[in-house]
């Protein structure tokens, strides 16, 4: 009995952080666009593209860049969370607000909804069990139809 009992109080906090978890995985780092694993569909295929993620669960901040072929890099951020609350944001096809939803302890979906009704696109934001991928699979629907591509980003020191 008394041997259980030493198994049992030494296997407790084992057992608790497995049913508790340490929480979702910190998305917080310097990410870039590997253009050639990325699938483009319909849409325009960027130079590159980098992101660097501040994640404080559950609130995300971040900004990057943005590089296409004969034109500026633009600039884009975000500030908000990961809570299902909307948060402003400007995209470059329009303005509007963003919701933001873990749906798994690595997947974030969102949903952003332009100002004026006509743009919505949708998210699955997804990052590897060994923290170096994350994977984005977008649809924006648009007056002029809907349009499917996936990139894929690595985790880079800055």
């Amino acid at each position: 009995m008394r041997n259980l009992s030493l198994r049992l109080s030494l296997m407790l906090p084992v057992v608790c952080s497995l049913l508790l978890g340490a929480g979702p995985p910190d998305l917080s780092g310097f990410w870039v666009l590997n253009v050639g694993k990325s699938t483009w569909g319909s849409v325009r295929k960027p130079l590159g593209i980098f992101v660097e993620i501040d994640h404080k669960e559950p609130n995300i901040t971040y900004s990057g860049k943005v590089t296409y072929q004969d034109e500026e890099a633009r600039e884009f951020h975000f500030a908000g969370a990961a809570d299902g609350k909307e948060y402003p944001m400007n995209r470059s096809f329009a303005n509007g607000k963003v919701t933001i939803r873990r749906s798994g302890e690595r997947v974030l979906d969102s949903t952003f909804k332009s100002d004026d009704g006509r743009y919505i696109e949708t998210a699955h934001t997804s990052l590897s069990r060994d923290g170096a991928v994350l994977t984005r699979q977008l649809t924006l629907e648009t007056p002029a139809g809907r349009q499917r591509w996936t990139e894929v980003y690595e985790r880079r020191q800055r």
